[in-house]
């Protein structure tokens, strides 16, 4: 095993923040969840049914903000929260390293102390760890979320499509893939193909968004399609120019995530 390899694949990435983060929570209700002898920050906006935003891996809350305010509006109570190891503030983190295993347990954590979650919108590594806690994959059994609607948007397909990002963000390459996969499965003790969002999207019984952008970078359109092939039931909305990051402020989708979210 790799021990290096697996401390720097559970070190999330930090982003320097912008202007409008700094402001996103100026009309939002402040709320903690404990979790794990820690606190998450959350933030809530609005009245209605609940739903759950949750960002990505080296992401955070305030990036779900506009999001967020979108859906306030159109009636509905919306929470975001920043996941183990990530914060919207500038404070030093007093953890600095999670894992998928943290991240679900939080989702699970964060929905059940909300009372009934009407949907879970989640964006990349939050969408699939979405989609394997509301479906209670494998390890996650015990996690498990009923939720009416969940969207995943720009979400890889499956686990193994995380470590082939990671891989080339980090500079070994894919030829490190097998290397980080076994590292991971030892420290962890888990089979990687177990998780797979095909796989979670058959167990459940909620209606699916699937909302990808055509040009993302780190996981190809293509496999959305044969992703939605595999559950024709699913709803699937492509937006145009905006990539991986920037899609969480496409007007596109953000229409298309309110009108599935309030289609009866």
């Amino acid at each position: 095993m790799n021990t290096d390899l697996v401390q720097r694949f559970c070190t999330p990435p930090f982003y320097r923040f912008t202007e409008f983060e700094k402001k996103a929570f100026t009309d939002a209700d402040k709320m903690d969840f404990p979790f794990e002898g820690e606190t998450l920050a959350g933030y809530c906006w609005g009245e209605g049914k609940t739903v759950l935003l949750v960002h990505g891996w080296g992401s955070r809350a305030s990036h779900m903000a506009f999001l967020g305010r979108f859906l306030a509006k159109a009636g509905f109570k919306v929470v975001a929260y920043d996941a183990p190891a990530h914060s919207s503030t500038d404070a030093p983190l007093k953890k600095t390293k999670s894992n998928m295993f943290e991240y679900c347990h939080a989702i699970s954590t964060v929905a059940k102390s909300l009372g009934p979650v009407y949907a879970v919108v989640g964006h990349s590594f939050g969408a699939a760890c979405a989609a394997f806690t509301a479906a209670g994959t494998s390890a996650f059994n015990d996690y498990k979320i009923p939720v009416e609607k969940l969207v995943l948007m720009s979400t890889p397909p499956t686990l193994v499509d995380v470590y082939k990002s990671f891989c080339i963000r980090d500079g070994i390459g894919i030829e490190g893939l097998p290397l980080l996969k076994s590292s991971l499965e030892t420290e962890f003790y888990f089979v990687s193909e177990d998780y797979t969002v095909k796989a979670a999207l058959q167990k459940l019984s909620s209606d699916v968004l699937l909302v990808h952008d055509a040009e993302d970078e780190e996981f190809p359109v293509s496999d959305i399609y044969d992703l939605q092939k595999s559950m024709p039931a699913a709803n699937l909305l492509v937006t145009a120019g905006s990539g991986h990051q920037k899609i969480l402020a496409n007007r596109t989708m953000m229409a298309g995530v309110k009108e599935f979210l309030l289609d009866k």
